[in-house]
């Protein structure tokens, strides 16, 4: 995890573009009870998958293009669970 950032608990989307952002992964394949959102303790807003399972990068690129969403990775590796990551949208 990147130091200084808090993460708080699961929270359903909130704006139409986060809505959509689950409608297209959805369409890809990803259920959407496996996405949560959430805030950082410096108000950024995020999604990520599982238990901060990477997405493919072409199935980011795909909800990018048809949601006008502003997406990017953070991602980390740990010794334990390997790669992870979460998606910040930036409004």
């Amino acid at each position: 995890m990147q130091k200084g950032i808090k993460m708080d608990n699961y929270t359903e989307p909130i704006t139409p573009k986060e809505h959509k952002v689950v409608l297209l992964l959805g369409l890809l394949g990803i259920k959407k009870e496996r996405i949560s959102f959430q805030h950082t303790d410096r108000n950024e807003r995020y999604f990520s998958c599982g238990h901060w399972l990477p997405i493919k990068n072409e199935d980011i690129a795909y909800v990018k293009e048809h949601s006008n969403a502003n997406i990017n990775e953070i991602s980390w590796y740990d010794s334990d669970c390997g790669w992870q990551c979460y998606y910040r949208i930036d409004s």
